[in-house]
C-alpha cells in the first residue's frame, strides 16, 4: 500500500488498474446489461424541445479563454430554446449509426452510462420541477413536479446559488450500462463521462452568455430522492447551476 494511505479511494485506484502481465487473467465478473435509454411509462408528461438555433455559433477559443464558474445569477428565467441548446450541446445525438446513437461528448464503448436531469426554477414555458432527458426523442419528461430549490439548497451542503440559478443539471449513472463490459474499472469511467458532459454544459453556457458553476459536494441520498432513483443501481454523480449573469 502506498504513503497515501488505505481507504475505499485508493485501494479502488490500485485494485481496479491494468497490467499488461495479467489483464486478461482476472476471474470476469458477469453484470446484466442495462437498456441504453431510460424508460418512464406512457402517461409522463413530456415537452418536446425545440430545435438548436443557428445564433449560438461562437469562437470556440474565445469561450475556453472566457468560461469561469459564476455563482451569482439575477432572478431572471432562460428560455427553453436556451435550455434546449445547453442539452444538446451535453448529450445531444450526432451522429446514429447502426445501434449506436453518438452524442455530443465521447463515453466509454459509446455506452452512455450517464442519465441528465434538470431542475428548473426558471425557464419560460416550463413548469418547475425535476425533468428527465429524453435524449432519443430531444424532450424532457417531468419526473417530480414542484419548487424544489430549499431542498437542493440543502442537498447541496448549503449552497445557496443552488436556489437562485434557473436551472441545475444533475447527472446520475446508470451503472449496469457499463459494468457489463467494463466490470469494476467502469465506476473510473462514469465519472470521466460526467467531467466530460459538464465541460460540455460549461462552454455552452459561456457561448449563451450564461454563468455555470459544477458542484461535487452534495449528501447523495437527498439528491436521489428528488430524482427518484435508488442510489443503488442508479447514483448520482454531479451538478452543475446555470443562470443569467449580469
Amino acid at each position: 500500500m502506498t504513503d497515501l494511505g488505505a481507504g475505499i479511494g485508493i485501494r479502488y485506484l490500485l485494485e481496479t488498474r491494468y497490467d499488461r502481465d495479467d489483464l486478461g487473467g482476472q476471474p470476469r465478473e458477469h453484470f446484466s446489461r442495462a437498456p441504453a435509454f431510460k424508460e418512464y411509462p406512457p402517461d409522463t408528461r413530456r415537452v418536446k424541445l425545440p430545435a438548436v438555433a443557428e445564433q449560438f455559433k461562437a469562437d470556440f477559443w474565445a469561450l475556453v479563454k472566457e468560461r469561469r464558474s459564476l455563482r451569482d445569477y439575477l432572478d431572471r428565467p432562460l428560455s427553453l430554446v436556451e435550455l434546449a441548446g445547453l442539452l444538446w450541446a451535453t448529450q445531444g445525438v450526432t451522429l446514429t449509426y447502426r445501434n449506436f446513437a453518438f452524442r455530443a461528448v465521447p463515453s466509454a464503448g459509446a455506452l452512455y452510462p450517464v442519465e441528465t436531469y434538470v431542475a428548473v426554477h426558471q425557464v419560460t414555458g416550463l413548469d418547475p420541477g425535476i425533468w428527465h432527458f429524453q435524449v432519443r426523442e430531444f424532450g424532457l419528461e417531468l419526473v417530480n413536479p414542484g419548487d424544489w430549490r430549499r431542498e437542493l439548497v440543502a442537498a447541496g451542503l448549503n449552497q445557496s446559488f443552488l436556489g437562485t440559478a434557473a436551472v441545475v443539471f444533475i447527472w446520475s449513472g446508470i451503472l449496469r450500462r457499463s459494468l457489463w463490459k467494463y466490470r469494476q474499472r467502469a465506476i473510473r469511467y462514469l465519472f470521466l463521462d460526467a467531467g466530460q458532459i459538464c465541460q460540455n454544459l460549461h462552454l455552452a453556457a459561456t457561448a449563451l452568455e450564461l454563468g455555470c458553476c459544477p458542484v461535487g459536494a452534495f449528501f447523495d441520498g437527498e439528491v436521489e430522492r428528488l430524482l427518484q432513483i435508488d442510489g443503488q443501481e442508479e447514483v448520482a454523480l454531479y451538478l452543475a447551476a446555470v443562470g443569467r449573469v449580469g
